[in-house]
């Protein structure tokens, strides 16, 4: 066991999830080691769910904020208020396996270059077995590939260092959803390394209950905006080509189970490649051993 964990503040956001934060916090609690802080960002709950985590009252900090700001205002609330030099994320339905803390913090030491280190996870489902998901590839996550939809970190295996998640601006709270993809896209672009762990440290909920990413066409529209605040980015990767690759792949995901819209949208794909190919003249931010060869990524 190390000896650091005096220096990690978790960030909780809850928002009436009564039914699932007993094992998110109790996942907290049996990590193999402790840290500094459990902050539990209630924003803006309804009475008997904020009522719920009173119980945790003792052995973590709840903060109320006065309006519903949504996951990246509360995050930000969270971390504004945090004491550690790193700060871990949890979201209020996911559970991490017990070791997790002790990993990535171990990681860190390693790796002092490392802004940020995510991991694998194991997606759980009520109707099948849990499925391994991997988002990543060995070395630095580059620029070009956090533009992608290959390439993700999902929000509750994030662990970062304070410092400079403040200075390179946080979570953008104009977006209800996809914030951590623009999150992602701002990290790399700041010069910043971020770094995967193979093996899953984070239990991903996926049953059948109401999460964002459900509200398929909510998460479109905010990717459409997303991808036009970063623009300039998609274009200096891969030209036109990376803006249409992934609107048309976004569009394909959320007509997936829209009957008629569903078989349109793959009678489209038929025709049109979505490689991502990047530029000659392209230089990414984040320096790995590809820096400055041309490559096409597939999705």
């Amino acid at each position: 066991m190390i000896s650091h964990a005096s220096d990690i503040s978790v960030v909780i956001p809850y928002y009436n999830r009564e039914q699932y934060i007993d094992a998110t916090v109790q996942s907290v609690l049996a990590q193999s080691i402790r840290p500094l802080e459990i902050l539990i960002v209630n924003d803006r709950s309804r009475p008997g769910a904020r009522q719920h985590i009173e119980r945790y009252s003792k052995v973590c900090k709840i903060l109320d904020l006065p309006k519903n700001v949504g996951l990246a205002g509360a995050r930000n609330a969270g971390m504004r208020a945090a004491r550690g030099k790193f700060i871990a994320l949890l979201d209020d339905d996911d559970i991490w396996l017990p070791h997790k803390l002790e990993v990535q913090r171990r990681y860190m030491d390693d790796h002092p270059d490392c802004f940020m280190v995510h991991s694998a996870v194991w997606a759980f489902f009520s109707d099948k077995p849990d499925q391994l998901w991997v988002w990543c590839e060995p070395g630095n996550m580059t620029l070009a590939k956090s533009l992608t939809d290959k390439y993700w970190v999902c929000p509750s295996t994030m662990f970062f260092r304070a410092k400079e998640a403040w200075y390179m601006g946080a979570f953008d709270p104009a977006f209800r959803q996809c914030e951590d993809r623009d999150f992602l896209i701002r990290v790399c672009a700041a010069g910043l390394n971020v770094q995967c762990i193979s093996d899953p440290l984070v239990r991903l909920r996926r049953e059948d209950h109401d999460r964002l990413t459900r509200h398929t066409y909510k998460i479109l529209r905010t990717d459409l905006k997303m991808c036009w605040k970063h623009r300039r980015k998609y274009l200096d990767a891969y030209g036109l080509q990376g803006i249409v690759s992934f609107v048309l792949e976004k569009t394909r995901i959320a007509t997936r189970e829209t009957r008629y819209l569903d078989g349109a949208g793959r009678f489209v794909l038929r025709f049109i490649d979505l490689k991502y190919p990047i530029r000659n003249e392209y230089r990414d931010p984040i320096s790995n051993d590809l820096q400055g060869q041309p490559e096409s990524i597939a999705v």
